[in-house]
């Protein structure tokens, strides 16, 4: 707070010049940072959005690609563990066959399974057949059996009496070539006359380097990897060495717990990893990269709004320094002017060259110096004249003076004729004005304007010889709370001309309230008249509304009361009229009630008079 204050003390203090060219650079060098920053990160959301959509693409292809492999594979084995030319020939195992039908049984066996690698594109099939074929040892096509009886793989197709099995990669030595490693899909070949009869087994093979390149064209960042796991979720192999990613493992876990058997793809820290749904036994593809590669566009692109941000500031520094400067030239002259007012002279004008807001400034100080030197002119005028209205002034405070003392001697003159109706009509007439004059104030007591609204029923009752009654209920609290003077008199005139006199059936009843409501003080008039038609109560309300000069209907005393409120209270007072047709009228009033700071707090207190 304490550097907020200082630096807007300072911008206070500063000149025209130096705000102006602040604002300006400021109006210009803010938004450009604000969008600087608002494109960086919204860059960084949509590739952000787009990696992982990316990624999720390039984790369906890798997906369909191996799935396609394998089904083909699959395929392939199924394909010759069915085949009747293959059954037929290794149903004549353990039985005495010569070696030249042996011999053209197998040529015909290779000639069907080199047909088929060609055909289908396949690297290889082996056919691991029954030790009693003496070609079974020729490790070209076919194996003997005996070689995998012990393997894993073989025992669990065996004792679970299944068909088919996907075998890890496993070295492999092709006659005449370097070894390497195979990925297989197996099919046991059963005998058509005796299930439990295992005649062979058909592997279809793919070489695990193709399977690694397969999986390296899925892979969309340089750094990325994608790897090929079994249902236990080790991982095979892959585009890149396990070690590539320390988060491997892990990463495969969280997949795995997130996404079930379905497939996804999720961020986590600097890396987004994704989860196949399985592609063959269990099997599922595995891809991770790094967000740090992905994100290296946006982070040009910040950098690029960095340059761009200073170079506009630069731009912006240096134009808003010659406008601030240009725009400020006309006030600077115009201050001089004034100074020269400030020392008395009067005698200055302003060149007006321009239509804009400087220039009404300009016409407006040359009108003010004008009036300036006719109110100097008018002053020594005024005061030759200033004794002749303090006479005046004078005169006008003993007016009411002669009237009280011209009504006490009526008063007198009266007692002294023991005329008693006499003394108490002009008591009661000396009281009311002194009430309404009440010294030039424009407020004195609520009890004081009570008693000024009863001593106008009590004079026109003998005025006009009607018996209209007055029940006044003020709370204690507020008697003596000044309020606004002849603002209840008007209302009650309007009830005793308008609604009480024209009343023959009952007596006429004035009852007056007065409360406190909440923060407000509330008075209230209501009398028993005739009451007031729906036409002219509109009219009445209107006038509340919006107060009417003139009136024929009551309206006037209404409206002038309103006008005063609000030259007063301003909006902090409301005016409500209701009536129905003889079942008479109810004026509420409401103030603002505040011993403190109100404006009739302020106003002076008149005691009543003695009668």
């Amino acid at each position: 707070m304490a550097i907020l204050s200082f630096l807007t003390l300072r911008y206070k203090n500063c000149s025209l010049h130096v705000k102006l060219f602040a604002s300006y650079f400021l109006l210009i060098f803010i938004p450009v940072i604000t969008l600087a920053f608002f494109f960086g990160w919204k860059s960084t959301r949509i590739i952000t959005n787009q990696s992982m959509e990316i990624s999720r693409l390039y984790l369906e292809e890798a997906e369909a690609a191996v799935s396609a492999e394998f089904s083909k594979l699959s395929m392939i084995s199924s394909q010759l563990a069915q085949s009747a030319e293959v059954h037929k020939v290794l149903e004549k195992q353990g039985t005495d066959i010569r070696f030249g039908e042996e011999y053209d049984d197998m040529n015909d066996l290779y000639e069907t399974i080199s047909n088929t690698c060609s055909l289908q594109s396949l690297y290889q099939i082996r056919l691991y057949i029954s030790d009693s074929f003496r070609h079974s040892r020729r490790e070209w096509v076919t194996y003997p059996l005996s070689s995998i009886a012990e393997t894993g793989w073989y025992r669990q197709l065996v004792e679970e009496h299944e068909i088919q099995a996907l075998v890890p990669p496993q070295a492999f030595k092709v006659p005449l070539a370097e070894p390497q490693e195979l990925l297989s899909i197996v099919t046991l070949i059963r005998s058509t006359r005796d299930f439990n009869r295992i005649l062979g087994v058909a592997s279809a093979d793919i070489p695990k380097d193709d399977l690694v390149a397969m999986l390296s064209r899925s892979s969309y960042t340089e750094t990325g990897a994608v790897y090929l796991v079994d249902d236990g979720l080790n991982i095979i192999c892959g585009s890149a060495d396990k070690a590539a990613f320390a988060e491997a493992d892990s990463l495969l876990s969280k997949a795995a717990a997130r996404f079930g058997r379905e497939s996804g793809v999720f961020a986590e820290n600097d890396l987004v990893a994704g989860l196949s749904a399985p592609v063959y036994g269990g099997w599922r593809v595995f891809t991770v990269a790094s967000f740090d590669q992905l994100l290296t566009p946006t982070t040009e692109l910040r950098d690029q709004m960095l340059l761009v941000t200073v170079l506009v500031s630069i731009i912006a520094f240096t134009l808003s320094y010659f406008y601030s400067r240009y725009s400020t030239r006309w006030i600077k002259a115009l201050a001089g002017q004034v100074q020269r007012v400030e020392s008395g002279d009067l005698t200055v004008a302003c060149v007006v060259d321009s239509e804009d807001e400087i220039g009404e400034l300009q016409s407006s100080f040359n009108f003010m110096v004008r009036r300036l030197k006719l109110l100097v002119d008018e002053r020594y005028n005024l005061g030759k004249s200033l004794r002749d209205m303090e006479l005046r002034a004078l005169q006008a405070q003993i007016n009411p003076h002669f009237l009280y003392n011209t009504l006490d001697l009526i008063s007198w003159k009266a007692k002294a004729s023991r005329n008693d109706e006499i003394v108490d009509i002009v008591v009661k007439l000396a009281h009311f004005y002194r009430l309404s004059l009440s010294n030039g104030s424009d407020f004195l007591p609520l009890c004081d304007e009570v008693e000024h609204i009863r001593l106008f029923i009590d004079l026109n009752n003998l005025c006009c010889g009607r018996s209209v009654r007055l029940e006044a209920d003020v709370a204690p609290e507020i008697a003596d709370y000044p309020i606004m003077k002849l603002i209840l008199q008007p209302i009650v005139e309007n009830s005793l001309f308008h609604g009480l006199f024209d009343l023959e059936s009952r007596e006429g009843v004035i009852r007056l309230t007065a409360r406190l409501d909440g923060g407000s003080l509330q008075i209230q008039i209501a009398d028993n008249g005739v009451g007031i038609d729906r036409a002219k109560l509109a009219d009445l309300s209107s006038c509340t509304a919006r107060p009417a000069p003139k009136s024929r209907s009551g309206g006037y005393g209404i409206a002038n009361v309103i006008e005063r409120l609000k030259v007063y209270y301003s909006d902090d007072y409301t005016f409500d009229i209701g009536s129905a047709v003889m079942g008479g009228t109810t004026v509420t009033i409401r103030l603002p009630y505040d011993r403190g700071s109100s404006p009739q707090i302020r106003a002076e207190r008149f005691s009543r008079p003695e009668n």
